[in-house]
């Protein structure tokens, strides 16, 4: 994540070695993409990872691949502002844990993100692939106004029709327009994120043999 007192994270260490890691932040949607297609298996993506952000894997073992795989998936899901614990509100309060709700796509989303990075900060994100970090790019796209085409969509989501109920043509242009922004089936980041961590935890089992 971003610090005002130190550099953009660029590498990661593999055994003794620091190994440089390419985090620029086409790299990283393309690796959120690569989670969620149910067509290729966990030791599958997690060799691909690899190749993309490090590159080729012949001078390292599973388990360091696995490994190191784990560490940018911890960097990339690192939050400012830490993490939620659900788990413990669920336990406290015996309720039955539910899926994060999804409000946005970086897919689905991608006309919109885009045209908000020019409307808000005049910066386009097509030239600024593998150039811009994850880091700055994450930054700015959790920090988008509330009046860019992405924000007013996210609104358009979160967004009780049921407020309208006074007001039925209100009330039908929110349910029409939450139909037409409606996301299917894209997991959320923050899903995304608990995936790797089980996937790898898996995977570093499997290699230790256990």
């Amino acid at each position: 994540m971003i610090s005002l007192t130190s550099g953009l994270e660029h590498s990661i260490v593999i055994g003794n070695r620091i190994v440089e890691v390419d985090f620029t932040f086409d790299v990283v949607l393309k690796w959120y993409e690569l989670l969620e297609d149910d067509s290729i298996n966990d030791i599958e993506k997690t060799l691909i990872g690899f190749k993309m952000f490090i590159g080729e894997t012949n001078e390292y073992d599973e388990q360091q691949v696995v490994e190191a795989m784990q560490s940018i998936s911890a960097y990339l899901s690192q939050s400012a502002y830490g993490n939620f614990n659900d788990e413990e509100i669920e336990q406290e309060f015996e309720v039955e844990p539910e899926p994060p709700t999804k409000y946005y796509s970086y897919t689905k989303d991608a006309e919109a993100i885009y045209a908000s990075f020019l409307f808000d900060y005049n910066i386009d994100l097509v030239d600024a692939q593998g150039v811009m970090h994850w880091d700055k790019f994450k930054a700015l796209f959790n920090n988008l106004s509330e009046k860019s085409p992405f924000q007013r969509i996210v609104n358009i989501r979160q967004t009780d029709p049921n407020e309208y109920k006074d007001d039925p043509k209100a009330m039908q242009k929110i349910i029409e327009a939450q139909e037409f922004y409606r996301l299917e089936d894209e997991q959320n980041v923050k899903a995304l994120d608990m995936q790797m961590n089980s996937m790898f935890d898996m995977l570093k089992n499997q290699a230790k043999g256990g």
